[in-house]
């Protein structure tokens, strides 16, 4: 499982139930600095699975409410906003997010850390051309966690929607089947400043040029790539490290790129950069 999942799994813990009840999380888990988990790297599912029984156990939450409320905050947080913006950016309902988040998973599958996200089936719905059923069938069965997400899509978009989940696996079914019903709420949004506009495009070519240079193989390292860029586009040279490594974090969020994170003797100056196969899922989103 993703190190995104632990980190904001944290830190809805934080904003939930404060910095006492973390302290205590920690501890418990035998948790330090040293092994605190990092949004860079793979962990098992069974370290969140115990993560969220003690919170139960700690907080006296039900762990169904626990994981849909976590789901939410996953979709809406700003570590999230941030780190899956090349992704995020190029949606604008909550149906075109979750009918990318597909494709997303899957080209996630395809990088070397073992990754397992949720492969969703989709069926149209006749009522609403926003309406449609979403299928999910993961042996992880964390269907609360995914309806909580879905409610953050319509939050994150000014939506509102109605879920009915016509079947569960947690009851015996094979599949559980949400039926989705999106509406915008009418609420009026302030649009985009220009100068924000122009700081996505930035980010968004820098992130193109970057997921061009890098090579198919062995990867190269940080400071490599900043060389390279510099060398073939001169304009690159005033392009600082910190911007490279924020555009190959989102990329790496988008499945795009891999490294050598979780490889053995791996430290971050001597870190590794290579482009993953890549699905061509960012550049068209799926109708059902």
């Amino acid at each position: 499982m993703h190190g995104l999942i632990f980190v904001t799994w944290e830190k809805y813990l934080t904003e939930r139930f404060g910095v006492s009840l973390l302290n205590t999380y920690r501890a418990a888990l035998g948790e330090t600095v040293l092994n605190a988990p990092l949004a860079s790297r793979v962990y098992d599912d069974e370290q969140l699975l115990a993560g969220v029984k003690l919170t139960s156990q700690l907080t006296r939450q039900p762990v169904h409410l626990l994981l849909r409320e976590y789901g939410h905050y996953f979709i809406i947080n700003g570590l999230t906003s941030h780190l899956c913006a090349y992704l995020l950016n190029r949606v604008h309902s909550a149906r075109e997010l979750l009918l990318i988040m597909r494709d997303a998973h899957l080209q996630m599958r395809c990088t070397p850390d073992s990754l397992t996200p949720p492969l969703f089936a989709y069926e149209p719905l006749s009522t609403h051309p926003n309406d449609f059923v979403l299928i999910y069938d993961s042996p992880r069965k964390l269907c609360p966690l995914l309806q909580g997400a879905i409610e953050g899509a319509a939050e994150r978009f000014g939506e509102t929607v109605v879920i009915f989940e016509r079947t569960c696996m947690k009851k015996g079914a094979t599949a559980c089947r949400f039926e989705l019903h999106f509406r915008p709420s009418y609420k009026l949004h302030k649009d985009e400043t220009p100068e924000r506009q122009a700081r996505r495009r930035a980010q968004r070519q820098l992130a193109e040029l970057v997921l061009a240079t890098l090579p198919n193989t062995d990867g190269i390292t940080l400071r490599d790539l900043h060389k390279i860029l510099s060398h073939q586009y001169p304009h690159a040279k005033q392009v600082r490290i910190s911007a490279l490594l924020e555009a190959i974090n989102h990329l790496q969020h988008a499945g795009l790129v891999a490294s050598s994170a979780n490889l053995p003797g791996d430290t971050f100056t001597s870190r590794r950069y290579w482009r993953v196969r890549s699905l061509d899922m960012v550049h068209r989103t799926n109708d059902t």
